[in-house]
C-alpha cells in the first residue's frame, strides 16, 4: 500500500466541521480516518473530497482545459494538536503516519 502524501496548496476552515487541506502533487489515495502530519502538526482525515468534474478523490486533469496536471485533491481534517496557520503549512508536505 502506498503512503498518502501531498503538497499543501491551501487551507481554509469550515466552521464546526474542520479544515480543508487543498493538495497538489498527491501520491496515493486519501482515506477517512488516517492520521496526517505536516510541519510537526497532526490531524485526522474526517472526509475525503471528490472532484466535481470526475468524481475522483485524486484528479489528474485540469477542470478548465482537460489537460494533464499534477495529481490534486482535498481532504477535510480535524487537528489533533492546535491548527496551524495556513501560511505556516503552505508549500509543505502532508504525509500519512504509518503505525
Amino acid at each position: 500500500m502506498q503512503v498518502f502524501r501531498g503538497q499543501v496548496d491551501g487551507m481554509f476552515e469550515l466552521k464546526g466541521k474542520g479544515h480543508v487541506l487543498q493538495l497538489t502533487e498527491v501520491l496515493g489515495h486519501p482515506r477517512k480516518g488516517i492520521t496526517l502530519s505536516v510541519v510537526g502538526q497532526r490531524c485526522r482525515v474526517v472526509e475525503v473530497g471528490r472532484n466535481s468534474t470526475d468524481g475522483q478523490a485524486v484528479s489528474t486533469r485540469s477542470c478548465l482545459t482537460g489537460k494533464p496536471v499534477a495529481p490534486y485533491g482535498h481532504v477535510l481534517v480535524k487537528w489533533i494538536s492546535e491548527a496551524p496557520l495556513a501560511s505556516d503549512i503552505h508549500g509543505n508536505w502532508v504525509e500519512e503516519e504509518i503505525h
